[in-house]
């Protein structure tokens, strides 16, 4: 399992442009005819403005290849990229995308192995030796690696200090299970004079059908078991310890009443937890940067909020949730060695891995990131790498969409319906193991 974390400050102003071996190789390859390259990546801000202000300007410096990047909201960024690559037309050359679908990718042969040869390399096994052991497992399909990490990401917690003081609660002694959650929520969580939540104690987000999986389904490896059974041909909760799991998302919302839907129009992490609407969240190391840039009163350094471990319930072994997202590249693309090379002038060099440590929280696997100074000043970073080394990937599956759409209905049944899992859990047992077996 790979180890990770990072903060300190570089500017826009700051350019990887000038590493003379790599911009040589950059420039060796690029042609007289003008090429431009199509990147989709979703619309996370601190990604948005290094791709826009650092690494397109100083791609096109050096390869004289530029790259015209769509933003697509998180939400629709799959939908959309799914449709592009079945439809007739090309679609985007490159994209960023959760790891999740990846084998369904692979399957219907919409991307291409990575080329290392874009890195400046010979062969793969050169390529994955730059990585931490293991980092890229989940990314090889047949032997054949096609993906590149732009995040290695694990997910922890954050929470409003603010709130706890508010609560007569020591903000420097947040819970540590899930089992002691549920009396500190109560008493974060506010009402109006109907007894409607206003504020949620615990916000699991579902923002995606996708999201499930990495803000409560952590639950279920915490329990010792997933989504699917272990060689992926059943489901693998249909159990005591998968009941046990599905039974605490219920009673957040139907007995504790700590959890809430529909407190905002949309659902947006920074914003629920920025605004107040939640005070405490799942989240991953990507999450601060953008929230105190949105909401500068919310601030770490003021004590305004704070970071944890992911509670974990009593007596199990220790777990989280793994949540890479991977830069891979379409099989009908023209300029599918171009889009390598953009990607490794995005990753390869010492100085854009920090650019992507310290502006946007970005983990990046390379060999030696956990011990990086730009990475370890930033207060909170041991403890996202002390959830990383425990993360569970997600569950691999050529009908990863399909389970996810499933995931949400049951999760919808739990939440807003308020049926109780010993009915939802048997009949999502049911459509999961006749997605696996068709």
């Amino acid at each position: 399992m790979s180890r990770i974390g990072r903060r300190t400050l570089v500017t826009g102003a700051v350019s990887i442009a000038g590493v003379a071996a790599f911009g040589s190789l950059l420039r060796d390859t690029a042609r007289a005819q003008p090429k431009t390259l199509a990147y989709w990546g979703h619309n996370y801000p601190s990604r948005v403005k290094i791709v826009n202000e650092i690494m397109i300007p100083g791609f096109k410096k050096d390869a004289a290849i530029d790259v015209d990047h769509s933003v697509l909201d998180t939400s629709q960024l799959e939908p959309k990229i799914l449709t592009a690559w079945v439809g007739g037309g090309e679609g985007p050359d490159l994209v960023s995308v959760g790891d999740y679908n990846l084998p369904n990718y692979v399957y219907r042969k919409m991307v291409v192995p990575v080329d290392p040869t874009a890195f400046g390399l010979t062969s793969q096994a050169e390529l994955i030796a730059l990585f931490e052991p293991h980092a890229l497992d989940g990314f090889i399909v047949d032997g054949k690696l096609y993906g590149i990490p732009m995040d290695q990401g694990s997910i922890s917690m954050v929470y409003r200090k603010d709130f706890f003081r508010e609560a007569g609660l020591d903000p420097e002694s947040p819970p540590k299970t899930w089992e002691d959650l549920i009396e500190v929520a109560e008493k974060v969580t506010k009402r109006d004079a109907s007894g409607r939540v206003t504020r949620a104690g615990l916000g699991w987000e579902a923002r995606t059908n996708t999201s499930h999986f990495y803000y409560w389904g952590t639950l279920l490896p915490q329990k010792g078991v997933d989504f699917l059974s272990r060689d992926g041909k059943t489901n693998g909760f249909n159990n005591a310890a998968g009941m046990a799991a599905f039974q605490y998302l219920f009673e957040t919302f139907n007995t504790w009443h700590i959890a809430a839907l529909g407190l905002a129009p949309t659902i947006s992490p920074i914003d629920d937890f920025g605004a107040g609407r939640v005070a405490m969240m799942n989240t991953g190391f990507w999450l601060p940067p953008s929230l105190e840039a949105q909401y500068p009163d919310v601030s770490y350094a003021k004590g305004v909020y704070g970071v944890m471990r992911l509670p974990q319930f009593k007596g199990r072994t220790p777990a989280t949730r793994l949540n890479p997202w991977i830069f891979v590249v379409s099989a009908r693309s023209r300029l599918q060695r171009e889009a390598w090379q953009f990607v490794a002038y995005m990753t390869k060099d010492p100085k854009s891995q920090a650019i992507w440590a310290t502006q946007a929280q970005y983990l990046l696997p390379f060999k030696g990131m956990s011990t990086q100074p730009d990475i370890l000043r930033i207060p909170y970073a041991k403890i996202f790498l002390a959830d990383l080394a425990i993360g569970v990937p997600t569950p691999r599956t050529v009908k990863f969409a399909e389970l996810a759409s499933s995931v949400a209905n049951g999760y919808d049944r739990i939440s807003a319906n308020g049926e109780r899992p010993e009915v939802v859990v048997p009949d999502l047992a049911k459509q999961v193991d006749r997605l696996l077996a068709e």
